[in-house]
């Protein structure tokens, strides 16, 4: 397994290329906004940095509380995660795309707001919080590791209680919303469709 300082550039890189994505994607579409404020929030923003600090430090400064072997299967679980990381930014900038100036990182309706149902959002009700999963089960699977565990358990408890918050706000604010939640799954797409 890659471990060490290795791991730190290569997971320096995932979180590097992340925010590079999600700063252009706000930059393009923050202007298009109709309400006030821009789409980022700060405290979200400096907390998922400490985050992403911690789990760059741990490898280096903490590698006791990470899990790893020799043998060649080690190579295979990262790859795995590399795997995913590259789906979850594929996934990310495809939803993005379709999403425009409606995506933001806390619940806001804006007064064009009406559903969007293109893209990855035919397939499934929140496309880039399935994204932020993968993202973490990735980087999970690339540096197993107490606080790679914690930021997934994290991830997956914070990201499903927004989207529940978000559709019920939604639902009663947003013409269409409630038919549409009938008719797409909310993180995984179907296999089978009704």
């Amino acid at each position: 397994m890659i471990k060490g300082l290795p791991l730190t550039l290569i997971l320096t890189g995932i979180i590097i290329a992340f925010y590079i994505m999600d700063f252009y994607f706000m930059s393009q579409h923050d202007r298009l906004r109709k309400t006030e404020g821009k789409g980022w929030s700060w405290d979200y923003t400096l907390f998922t940095l400490a985050l992403a600090a911690l789990i760059l430090l741990q490898p280096v400064i903490f590698p006791i509380i990470g899990w790893s072997t020799d043998a060649p299967w080690g190579l295979i679980i990262q790859f795995a995660g590399f795997l995913s990381v590259a789906l979850s930014f594929g996934l990310h900038i495809w939803s993005r795309r379709h999403l425009r100036h409606f995506y933001t990182e806390r619940v806001e309706v804006q007064p064009d707001h009406n559903v969007i149902d293109t893209g990855p959002y035919a397939l499934m009700r929140h496309p880039i919080i399935t994204s932020f999963f993968l993202i973490a089960g990735g980087v999970l699977l690339v540096n197993p590791a107490f606080t790679t565990l914690l930021v997934f358990g994290y991830t997956l408890w914070s990201f499903a209680g927004s989207a529940k918050e978000e559709e019920k706000v939604l639902s009663e604010k947003v013409r269409g919303y409630a038919e549409y939640m009938k008719r797409t799954p909310r993180f995984v797409p179907s296999i089978w469709k009704k």
